[in-house]
């Protein structure tokens, strides 16, 4: 047995032994692989950022570099407009959004005495109307009776949840915090981190490795790079239709409420729906029935733009099938939650471009 022959046996006998090892510990592996995305968040929020703020900083600064001789000061005067702009809009938005939802929940719980009173009157027509339903909505009344006694027993723990809810609001402020924080240091110190990571590489690894990864590192770039600049023109058009679906239709809010859907939309597929919650939200307010109609408006947009603008706009721009995408949506949610999300489609187009190279190779 020749050396090189003796070497790839034992490359497919580590990798067969490491295969059995997950299959076997699947579930302990799982979970630790999810500990250690959920530490990892802070970390993978600010490569997000820092892809969405380069998107532009880098057509930018290609037009600087036509007057400016400089390079470092083209390049940083991109970025700090670029960061700029994407702070802008978030601000924007938060600062259309919070008065809106703060009268907005005013209004809801003004109102909640008035819908309950309405939807007792209207039970009671409809039941003087069709008897046969008086039983029915008596069982109804039976369950709904015992939940607001567990409620009323469980007051004393409001407390408790409107402290973990406060928690979880600090926490998720200091992971953006930290998200920005890192993407600033990405975004100012990329060509420097990409030196010294090609340094490292070129220094540790073999030559033929290290150019095997090179070649799958420059996929993966290329794959993101596709993927944000394609899911951030979604969210754009999504928020445009959205708020022009509202005008239409005489929706309160609506320039509020598609800025927001329009931000969710970021989150591939389902952040659309969690503006649609703010939305109801502050629509609920002034009218039940025009939140409901509001809901139903939202999930048949959201089924139109999901089956047809995205796998072209977002499959399209990453050369991943529309298929794949929903699969690797789904898949990435239900391991890792939202880094899941946002990573999923990427990392499945990668794997995808890459099969796709080797079977052209070969």
């Amino acid at each position: 047995m020749d050396k090189h022959t003796y070497r790839k046996i034992l490359q497919l006998l580590i990798i067969g032994a490491v295969f059995a090892l997950l299959v076997v510990y699947f579930p302990v592996a799982l979970q630790v692989v999810s500990k250690l995305m959920q530490l990892l968040t802070p970390l993978l929020l600010g490569v997000v950022i820092a892809y969405l703020v380069d998107i532009p900083a880098r057509k930018l600064e290609t037009r600087f570099l036509k007057r400016i001789k400089k390079p470092m000061v083209g390049r940083v005067l991109a970025t700090l407009i670029s960061l700029f702009l994407f702070l802008l809009i978030i601000t924007g938005v938060l600062v259309l959004l919070l008065p809106q939802l703060g009268v907005a929940i005013k209004q809801f719980g003004t109102n909640l005495p008035v819908l309950y009173q309405e939807s007792v009157q209207s039970l009671e027509q409809l039941m003087s109307r069709r008897p046969e339903l008086a039983q029915g909505f008596a069982f109804l009344e039976t369950y709904a009776t015992a939940a607001i006694e567990q409620v009323k027993a469980s007051s004393p723990k409001i407390a408790d949840y409107t402290i973990s809810l406060l928690g979880g609001a600090v926490s998720g402020v200091a992971t953006s915090l930290i998200a920005l924080i890192f993407s600033l240091y990405l975004l100012f110190g990329k060509h420097r981190l990409v030196g010294q990571l090609s340094y490292l590489s070129d220094r540790f690894i073999p030559e033929q490795y290290n150019r095997k990864l090179m070649a799958v590192l420059s996929v993966a770039n290329t794959t993101f790079s596709k993927f944000f600049t394609g899911q951030f023109l979604e969210a754009v058009i999504l928020g445009t239709l959205c708020t022009l679906g509202m005008l239409l239709f005489r929706f309160p809010y609506a320039l509020t409420v598609g800025s927001v859907v329009g931000m969710t939309a970021l989150i591939p597929l389902v952040g659309a729906y969690l503006g649609g919650a703010i939305g109801f939200v502050l629509i609920f307010g002034q009218s039940l029935r025009l939140a409901l109609f509001f809901l139903l408006f939202l999930v048949i947009l959201q089924q139109l733009e999901g089956n047809i603008i995205y796998p072209r706009v977002v499959g399209g721009s990453v050369g991943l099938p529309g298929v794949w995408v929903f699969a690797s949506v789904l898949l990435g949610a239900g391991l890792f939650g939202i880094p899941g999300v946002l990573f999923g489609v990427p990392l499945a187009a990668t794997v995808y471009q890459l099969l796709k190279q080797q079977k052209e190779a070969s």
